[in-house]
């Protein structure tokens, strides 16, 4: 309290503990023998009432009640409803009324009793009482009452007007004679129907208490409170098919007096009997830990009728309990799983331990996206893949990585697939279908939905969106030169369209992390050529990789996979990581056929290439070193022999391109032959050479009089 002023009444009644502050000044004004009316006046707060200053005190009511009354401003507004606005009661911010609450129709503008309470504290109301959510005294184990016994009606706290001063625990109700006539019933003689100590109600009260009234979080008391309003406007729906109840439902009606609720059959019952009975049973279907919770909640599903005809569908049925919030939801989830299709398991994770209703938006989905290539990742496909399949592998993975976009989404399938360009969903889903008929979809429909949530929760370091934008196989940027210097390295023939072709194609698909185009077979020929692909062209590959996204000032890895511990499902099936790296490195240095690699490794083929993507290990074919000849090498012949080069590229000033289209051969091979030969390669002419040395005259009579053509006349 604060020190005693000249401002504040000599006269001091404490608050009980809970009080609410409508029933403190109507204790105060009995104290004065004044009604509650004429105390407020007198305080200086005329043009308002205690039924309007329980609800929110405004400022100047806050520091006038302090002032005058010594009562500190935080204890006055924790005698108000204030605390609990939004998330229990809803209170209008202008004028003070109530609005429709969050759960039931008790909306808080009258109070409940309990006849033992009001006998123990000579009239005092607790706010507690106000509350939707309060049913029970777990003190006197008593159901609270709603009305007066005598004359039907909530019994007011506080009086207005100008009347005769209140008596303590009496109905103050205004019979229809007149406002100063009451209606004086002894309200601590009301007859409730007691409760059992160790019963559901009593129980049911406690938890409320703890987990909605007094919980420190509003959003977790306004989820929980939802969730038990739901189940409990089930359970009041169906109580009246008691034969088909469980035996604890009917226990909780003998404890609530052994009648059924006044009004069941209305959603809108809301007194404290059909709030305990409902919450009661709402309580024990949502405690894993209560024997005959699965009990319960079996029959809060078959109690539901529905008052427009729906789909049988399980998902259509589910829909309907959305408002009572994603724990139930999760849980019918799970209950629907062997009802629903492939697509619908995965679109709601019913296989996985957390289901839920999709709550992804187009924005979360496309971020998804970006962070899948088109198709899934090696090391994942190596895991779903069934054993010993032929289904086109590339489709199979396309299919996993547009079905990853399903999961918390409404998407349907063939627009998930666009997203990645997988622009042929059909012939993706057939090849996955395939796989799907031989071992079964749980594989699939238990790992994808974890690794799509796993993506939406972990940062990944690739934009694959992006790199689908700007690489492709006619778009990357090859270094040729660094190309021809390693075949000048190895003694390869680098006048080879074909490899340059499948090494462009190649470099486009490391930087996608997917086959190029959208293809549900990769092209054997790729196929191959990446299975025998040399070391020195896997390094150049990564090279020329990691300067293309330079080149685009992208600062990202080549390529990544997402961890297995991301998953942490018991049940993931091995993947790569059980593979001996050193044993395959060993065998791949035979270079040995797929089919015996296969074998060595206890693998199927489509594995095999799947670990050969993953490890970045080929196995080319080893080359055969042959002794060097005695003496010096074997000379050149024909047009590439020294004599022969020497009059036609020194005496006649061939050049080299028309001495490879003699001798049948590359440039570079010409270009080889002078360095052993020893003949000095021509400079180039320097700048403005031809024009000193050859003549319009001269050029006109051999080309236009003579007929010879560019070639010939070209020196």
């Amino acid at each position: 309290m604060t020190r005693w002023t000249d401002k504040r009444i000599p006269l001091w009644i404490p608050p009980v503990e809970g009080e609410a502050l409508d029933s403190w000044i109507e204790a105060y004004a009995r104290r004065l023998a004044v009604t509650g009316g004429e105390f407020t006046r007198f305080l200086g707060l005329s043009g308002t009432s205690p039924r309007l200053m329980v609800r929110r005190l405004t400022n100047a009511e806050r520091d006038t009640l302090a002032r005058r009354t010594g009562l500190e401003p935080e204890a006055l507004a924790a005698m108000t409803l204030d605390r609990f606005d939004g998330v229990i009661v809803t209170i209008a911010p202008d004028d003070r009324t109530m609005g429709r609450p969050p759960a039931w129709r008790h909306y808080g503008s009258r109070s409940r009793f309990c006849p033992a309470c009001l006998a123990n504290n000579h009239g005092r109301w607790t706010l507690s009482w106000r509350l939707p959510w309060s049913f029970a005294c777990v003190r006197h184990e008593l159901l609270l009452c709603d009305y007066c016994p005598a004359c039907g009606h909530p019994p007011p706290v506080s009086t207005r007007g100008r009347g005769r001063p209140s008596s303590p625990g009496v109905c103050l109700h205004a019979t229809e004679t007149g406002r100063a006539i009451r209606c004086g019933y002894p309200l601590a003689q009301s007859p409730a129907p007691a409760l059992r100590p160790d019963g559901a109600v009593i129980a049911a009260q406690l938890a409320v208490s703890r987990e909605i009234l007094h919980a420190s979080a509003a959003e977790e008391a306004r989820t929980r409170g939802q969730e038990l309003y739901v189940l409990a406007r089930r359970a009041l729906r169906g109580i009246r098919e008691l034969p088909s109840a469980p035996s604890v439902v009917t226990a909780i009606l003998d404890d609530c007096g052994g009648t059924l609720p006044a009004l069941a059959v209305r959603d809108e019952a809301s007194d404290a009997h059909n709030t305990a009975v409902g919450t009661a049973v709402a309580m024990i279907a949502t405690d894993r830990g209560h024997p005959a919770c699965d009990e319960v909640f079996a029959w809060l599903l078959s109690a539901d009728r529905p008052r427009v005809p729906r789909s049988n569908y399980a998902t259509s049925k589910i829909s309907e309990w959305l408002p009572a919030g994603p724990r139930v939801v999760t849980r019918m989830l799970s209950a629907a799983d062997s009802e629903l299709t492939f697509i619908a398991r995965l679109r709601y994770g019913t296989a996985t331990p957390a289901p839920a209703w999709p709550d992804r938006s187009d924005e979360d989905l496309r971020r998804r996206a970006s962070k899948l290539p088109a198709m899934i990742w090696p090391s994942w496909a190596f895991r779903l893949l069934p054993v010993k399949t032929d289904t086109p592998v590339a489709g199979f993975r396309r299919a996993c990585a547009s079905l990853m976009l399903l999961p918390g989404t409404t998407w349907d399938y063939p627009k998930a697939a666009a997203l990645l360009g997988n622009t042929s969903p059909k012939s993706n889903r057939r090849a996955l279908d395939a796989a799907v008929t031989l071992s079964g979809a749980e594989t699939l429909v238990t790992v994808l939905p974890a690794l799509a949530k796993a993506l939406d929760s972990h940062p990944v370091p690739i934009d694959y969106d992006r790199r689908r934008r700007l690489f492709s196989p006619d778009s990357v940027a090859f270094d040729h030169n660094a190309y021809q210097e390693l075949c000048q390295r190895h003694g390869w023939r680098s006048h080879a369209p074909i490899r340059i072709q499948r090494l462009h194609w190649q470099l486009a698909r490391l930087l996608l992390g997917a086959d190029p185009g959208a293809a549900s077979r990769t092209p054997a020929g790729h196929v191959s050529f990446h299975y025998r692909l040399h070391a020195g062209l896997h390094e150049l590959l990564h090279q020329q990789a990691a300067a293309n996204l330079e080149a685009h000032r992208i600062d990202e890895p080549v390529s990544w996979e997402p961890p297995t511990a991301w998953i942490t499902d018991p049940g993931l099936p091995p993947g790569p990581e059980t593979i001996s790296r050193s044993q395959f490195t060993l065998h791949a240095a035979d270079g040995p056929e797929p089919a015996e690699f296969a074998r060595l490794l206890g693998l199927d083929g489509a594995r095999l290439l799947l670990a050969v993507e993953t490890f970045g290990t080929t196995a080319p074919h080893p080359v055969q070193q042959q002794p060097p000849a005695p003496g010096r090498r074997t000379p050149r012949r024909g047009v590439l022999a020294p004599q022969s080069l020497k009059q036609l590229y020194q005496e006649q000033q061939l050049l080299r391109h028309h001495i490879a289209e003699l001798a049948g051969c590359s440039i570079s091979t010409v270009r080889r032959a002078l360095d052993e030969a020893g003949i000095p390669i021509r400079q180039r002419r320097p700048p403005g050479h031809l024009e000193k040395t050859i003549s319009r005259v001269w050029l006109q009579k051999e080309y236009h009089h003579k007929g010879r053509s560019s070639p010939e006349v070209s020196p």
